[in-house]
């Protein structure tokens, strides 16, 4: 915080500024920042979150203020951040600057520079020349003008800003400036309930809506939905492994309880399903892996370029083998055991055999149906907030499957690998004319559904405490993943350099 008299912003915003939001905005918020400050780095991640809560009512706009002296490589950082504005891309460079504030070498920064698909050879040769190294100063003088000599160093409506550096304190200032009298009501001390509702989880998905605080927003579900997904496709492979078995053995709840209900009333199509959605109850309410309902959601990540290809490919596979395994096991102990009574048993290949009897091209539209449906019950699960509410809509979208007919992958495997296990039927040809169909069908299913409605109707589907370690993915990391890419990205350096090194020795030899 500065110590000088001067607390008043001398340079005023100007078209020269990088500038979030809209100048029509109540009120404005002017960062002198040093991107290699640590504090600067800590307080990075609440101004995201108090851009995020105000939404169009500030705007926020960022000056260079370089303490070289501390910070040998902040002036070179800034200037790459110039650089990068003349080619339009400022604000990308400013978040990876502040997400490896301990990588800001040049060759870092270029390595930046080559992630945002600039022009580098442009790039690197503004930065060698010192081309913004003029515009920085002129932000770092208009500082020291302002009363500014310590990082970071905020202004509030042209003020400066001398209280806490703390999220609620800094957004009390900002509220109280623009009069944003809704936001001056949730910081009142008696409010404090109401604010640790409106906060946000660790990994910054809303717990409640902004307009309506008991109801989200399209762009709030789907930040819902990410945040699921960034903690599933991080997690080991033993853990989801294990998680993914434990919800194909929790399927085997639904065969066996339809087979018992079908058995008891088969003449009525609604008592005979009652009781299928139990196991689909077990794994939403467990937060088990389940390949058509937590194994989507990671496409959210894949569209938004927050992950790869690869990764989603992995998730996919160790999660649906750990579910087909768990699936197997339930529909061998229930063949083997004599668990099912005759009656019972004889009902329960009758399931497996309509499965087996239906066309293979009729699996794969069934299964796009259910895959369609069990998207749809994501999508609504993340706009709940109560479990009791997520229970009555698993239970009632769930039971839409057996009662239209359709298929679904895992719940199916069990009826068909019964078959195999009771000698009807080979693992060869249930994999081939039903498993094959119906994985496909519900993949589709569930991704038309992400893709097309879900990732469509929103707008912002980034949130601000998102881990700051994870920021948008070139192209080519996006399609080969991160490690195949920065091998090929070293590759193609080394033999650039080799070939460089040809070049300047026959120039020599020639001299």
């Amino acid at each position: 915080m500065s110590q000088t008299e001067n607390r008043t912003l001398t340079v005023p915003v100007n078209e020269t500024d990088h500038v979030r939001g809209s100048d029509d905005a109540p009120v404005t918020l002017v960062e002198y920042g040093d991107f290699e400050c640590p504090y600067c780095g800590d307080f990075y991640p609440i101004v995201r979150r108090i851009l995020n809560r105000l939404g169009t009512r500030v705007r926020f706009v960022f000056r260079h203020f370089p303490l070289t002296e501390q910070h040998p490589l902040a002036q070179r950082a800034a200037e790459a951040s110039e650089a990068a504005a003349a080619q339009g891309r400022f604000w990308e460079m400013y978040d990876l600057l502040y997400q490896h504030q301990d990588a800001l070498t040049r060759a870092d920064l270029i390595s930046y520079a080559e992630e945002l698909e600039m022009d580098v050879d442009r790039f690197a040769d503004e930065l060698d020349r010192g081309v913004y190294e003029e515009r920085v100063r002129e932000d770092f003088e208009s500082g020291i003008y302002s009363g500014a000599n310590a990082t970071p160093t905020f202004f509030v409506n042209g003020e400066r800003y001398d209280g806490a550096y703390e999220f609620e304190s800094l957004l009390e200032a900002i509220a109280d400036a623009g009069d944003l009298t809704d936001i001056q009501r949730t910081l009142q001390p008696e409010n404090r309930e109401l604010r640790e509702t409106i906060d946000r989880s660790r990994r910054g998905a809303p717990a409640a809506g902004e307009a309506v605080r008991d109801r989200f927003s399209a762009d709030e579900i789907f930040q819902r939905v990410t945040a699921t997904a960034d903690e599933e496709i991080e997690r080991s492979t033993r853990l989801l492994f294990f998680s993914g078995l434990a919800a194909g053995l929790s399927i085997g709840a639904t065969f066996l309880a339809q087979a018992a209900m079908t058995t008891a009333y088969p003449d009525n199509v609604g008592l005979s399903n009652l009781l299928y959605p139990v196991g689909f109850v077990m794994i939403v309410i467990g937060s088990y892996q389940l390949f058509t309902e937590n194994t989507l959601t990671p496409v959210t990540l894949v569209l938004t370029r927050l992950a790869s290809l690869p990764q989603l490919l992995r998730l996919w596979s160790i999660v649906l083998a750990a579910n087909v395994i768990g699936a197997g096991l339930t529909a061998y102990l229930l063949a083997k055991t004599g668990i099912f009574d005759p009656r019972v048993a004889d009902t329960a290949r009758l399931f497996g055999e309509h499965a087996m009897g239906t066309a293979w091209w009729a699996l794969f539209y069934k299964g796009v149906f259910a895959g369609g449906l069990v998207a749809t019950m994501v999508w609504l699960i993340h706009a709940a907030r109560e479990t009791i509410s997520r229970f009555i809509i698993v239970y009632v979208i769930i039971i839409l499957i057996p009662i239209a007919d359709l298929f679904h992958c895992i719940a199916g495997a069990c009826e068909v690998l019964f078959l195999v296990f009771v000698g009807s039927e080979t693992l060869v040809s249930v994999f081939i004319h039903f498993f094959v169909p119906v994985v496909l069908g519900n993949t589709v299913g569930g991704i038309v559904f992400v893709a097309l409605v879900n990732f469509s109707m929103t707008e912002n589907r980034r949130f601000p405490e998102h881990d700051r370690q994870r920021y948008e993915l070139s192209w080519s990391a996006w399609l080969l993943g991160s490690r195949v890419d920065d091998r090929i990205r070293r590759w193609w350096r080394e033999r650039n350099g080799e070939q460089e090194e040809v070049a300047n020795d026959r120039k020599f030899r020639s001299e």
